[in-house]
């Protein structure tokens, strides 16, 4: 999946969260966040540090892969 924004990567997390059939909280608990943190980050309504998200793809059992993006237009509305 390519995630070029906040609300991609919310995505992506509520997807794998109920693939998983877990709850937010429940999801909060094994990354010992808050759930509040766990909505706005599916929501894409909060600037979360790269080690929340990495501890809610851990729960997960999730990984960040970064690679080149392909040879495509540049559209600064996309952030």
């Amino acid at each position: 999946m390519t995630i070029r924004s906040s609300k991609d990567l919310g995505a992506a997390i509520r997807r794998a969260r109920k693939a998983q059939k877990l709850k937010q909280v429940d999801l909060a608990m094994m990354a010992s966040l808050r759930q509040p943190l766990i909505s706005e980050l599916e929501n894409g309504t909060t600037n979360a540090t790269v080690d929340t998200v990495l501890k809610v793809l851990a729960a997960l059992e999730l990984d960040l892969t970064v690679m080149p993006r392909r040879k495509a237009s540049f559209d600064p509305t996309e952030y």
